[in-house]
């Protein structure tokens, strides 16, 4: 069960990075790191954050379809935590 929960993390860690790198290489023609502390600098990363998110939205539809409920537990416990970190980066 903690296994599962724990899976449902990482998955949803891993899912984030690879939205926002995607994002980063698809809309920015810098390196990924100049791009990250450019948009720190300029207070919107937690926005790139928010949408590189958005791919984790399918991937809890497809555990609620399989029955894994407890990898969805741990994917919305992952984002609740991001939800966090956004608010701090919002702030400051």
């Amino acid at each position: 069960m903690v296994k599962e929960k724990l899976a449902g993390f990482i998955i949803g860690v891993t899912g984030t990075l690879a939205g926002i790198i995607f994002f980063i290489m698809i809309f920015s023609p810098e390196s990924v790191y100049y791009s990250l502390e450019s948009l720190f600098i300029q207070k919107k990363l937690g926005s790139l954050i928010s949408v590189g998110s958005l791919i984790n939205i399918p991937i809890f539809f497809i555990f609620l379809k399989f029955n894994k409920v407890s990898y969805a537990y741990g994917l919305i416990s992952y984002l609740l935590l991001l939800v966090l970190i956004v608010v701090v980066l919002k702030v400051l």
